[in-house]
């Protein structure tokens, strides 16, 4: 696929630094506006200041879990998609059956992920 040329903004939060980054360089080299911070309420303040299209998010965080961050982050952008990922599928289990009861996951990716199923899924919720 072509690569978008755009203003869409991406956050992507993860306490493993390696993979926040990683999923970052991977949307900027397409072209999109992407942002990585460490932890949810990093990502809770950085939705207060930018309007963005998409949050890539961890579900399994210390302090705030990627649920609880999403909560908050619909409270401020209602509108924005978010898919969570894990690479503790067991572990995040519960929170992953909690957000699809409660409407509030849009897609979830396990670690490890491929670059292009990142792409497709940013395309999917933006282009």
């Amino acid at each position: 696929m072509p690569r978008i040329k755009s203003n869409i903004r991406v956050l992507i939060v993860d306490d493993e630094e390696t993979i926040g980054l990683g999923i970052s360089e991977i949307l900027k080299e397409e072209g999109f506006d992407a942002t990585y911070v460490i932890s949810g309420r990093e990502a809770v303040e950085e939705v207060k200041k930018k309007p963005y299209d998409l949050v890539f998010m961890d579900i399994i965080m210390p302090d705030m879990n990627g649920l609880e961050t999403y909560r908050e982050i619909k409270k401020i952008r209602p509108s924005i998609k978010v898919i969570l990922f894990t690479g503790y599928f067991k572990d995040a289990s519960d929170v992953i059956d909690q957000g699809v009861k409660e409407g509030m996951i849009d897609e979830y990716i396990r670690k490890p992920y491929f670059a292009d199923e990142i792409v497709k899924s940013a395309r999917k919720y933006t282009v």
